[in-house]
């Protein structure tokens, strides 16, 4: 079985298998650039709504630090006082951004060391949690979605599938979904 799996910081978010005709599927690397375009995409409205777009609004800043981040930093939003970890989880060109294309397996995430403080369920005294990265169902349904017509895909390309759903709208979702898998296989929209 395929399991597709999101894990931040030991935390699972998302666990889904797909049965039988995935465990034959030797290379997901090709649907791997849609799935990150949308987390990158996720990641902005995250930043940008300062962790409510995850549905946990990020705490406000110490009155005492955010005096002195507004004297030595001015206007910056919370968790972009350099702007590092930001751009880390938000563009995979960035040279602190992880980015791992494996044969059946996605990594992504930062390299910046104090990332996992702010995005940890550990207990803590001072610090409070503002996790930076925070699946939405919205976006766990489209992963799958894409995972799913990739599935299709293949499954049409090796004739065991003729006729039947259009493969742009698996299970009822979106038909603009199967657009960013199409153009990752070269097969246009």
């Amino acid at each position: 079985m395929f399991r597709f799996r999101l894990d931040i910081a030991g935390e699972i978010q998302m666990d889904r298998g797909i049965a039988r005709f995935a465990d034959g599927i030797a290379d997901y690397r090709p649907i791997w650039p849609v799935i990150e375009d949308d987390f990158y995409a996720l990641e902005k409205r995250q930043f940008a709504s300062e962790g409510a777009e995850g549905g946990d609004q990020w705490a406000d800043l110490s009155k005492e630090y955010g005096e002195w981040k507004e004297k030595h930093f001015p206007g910056k939003p919370i968790l972009e006082r350099t702007g590092d970890l930001m751009r880390s989880l938000t563009s995979g060109d960035d040279p602190n951004s992880v980015k791992v294309e494996e044969r059946k397996q996605l990594t992504l995430g930062t390299r910046i060391p104090y990332a996992i403080y702010h995005q940890s369920t550990l207990p803590r005294k001072r610090l409070p949690r503002r996790p930076e990265i925070q699946f939405t169902e919205g976006f766990k349904r489209m992963a799958m979605a894409h995972v799913q017509g990739y599935l299709v895909q293949i499954a049409t390309q090796s004739g065991f599938r003729a006729g039947g759903r259009t493969p742009g709208a698996p299970y009822g979702t979106d038909a603009g979904l199967a657009s960013g898998w199409r153009r990752a296989m070269g097969l246009g929209l």
